[in-house]
């Protein structure tokens, strides 16, 4: 028994090496790498060596070891499949012997589902390329065009202050006197008149009631039944008139200054 098991294992090491060479020889003929191969029959590349070589000591049971030759096989396109374990001699055709093919029935035979595992080819990578160049331009033209309408936006919010700021009501010096003169005793009552521009905050009463910057010849009156609180950015170009009283300069030019006013 044992020396009749020893026979079999040498046909079948012999018939091994046969379709190995055989399989190595048309791989090499259609110009098919042993990485490319193991891609498509997602075989280990160490596996199709040791098929190639014959190597049965290296490969598992014979019965995985067939269906792996027949799956090496499918994807080479040879018919019939070689079964080294069968006690006839394998029979492995050559391509060139074989009838000829077009090009798609070849790539379909190599899949079980009639259809090749996809390959990158350079056309691929071109389109690839072409898709993500397409894209990275739509990107940056996206974010250029939010980038202007913002600023476009932020410009029109710049102008539409300033022209609010332009239109403030402007009170001539005689107007301010007048408006002194009748204010209750009760009241406080401050005057500003901008030689220069300033940015302001007043508080009226423990409420701010502006807070901006204003330009040279502007008059603005504040009213409060407590008191009106003027902090200036440039105290030396602003001139106040509390209550009725002698105009002053806030402070010195390029100063903060901070002054609350109080009822008399």
């Amino acid at each position: 028994m044992t020396k009749l098991n020893s026979q079999n294992h040498l046909e079948q090491q012999q018939k091994l090496e046969e379709i190995g060479a055989n399989l190595y020889r048309i791989r090499k003929e259609q110009g098919i790498s042993l990485e490319a191969m193991a891609n498509q029959t997602m075989i280990a590349k160490r596996v199709l060596v040791a098929i190639e070589q014959g190597a049965i000591d290296r490969l598992p049971e014979p019965f995985y070891t067939q269906a792996l030759i027949k799956k090496y096989a499918q994807a080479l396109g040879v018919k019939p499949i070689p079964d080294y374990t069968a006690t006839a001699k394998p029979l492995l055709l050559p391509p060139a012997k074989q009838k000829k093919q077009s090009w798609l029935s070849r790539r379909r035979e190599r899949s079980p589902l009639g259809f090749n595992q996809f390959q990158l080819s350079s056309v691929h990578l071109y389109l690839l390329y072409l898709v993500v160049i397409a894209i990275s331009v739509k990107l940056v033209s996206f974010k250029i065009t939010n980038n202007t309408v913002a600023v476009r936006d932020e410009t029109l919010v710049e102008s539409d202050s300033e022209n609010n700021k332009s239109q403030l009501i402007q009170d001539s010096p005689s107007q301010l006197i007048s408006q002194s003169n009748s204010s209750n005793l009760n009241e406080v009552v401050v005057n500003v008149s901008l030689k220069d521009r300033c940015w302001m905050k007043v508080i009226v009463d423990g409420n701010v009631t502006f807070e901006g910057t204003l330009a040279a010849g502007t008059h603005r009156t504040w009213k409060g039944t407590q008191e009106v609180t003027i902090i200036a950015g440039n105290a030396g170009g602003v001139i106040v008139t509390y209550n009725n009283g002698q105009e002053k300069l806030l402070g010195k030019p390029g100063q903060v200054q901070e002054v609350t006013y109080t009822v008399n």
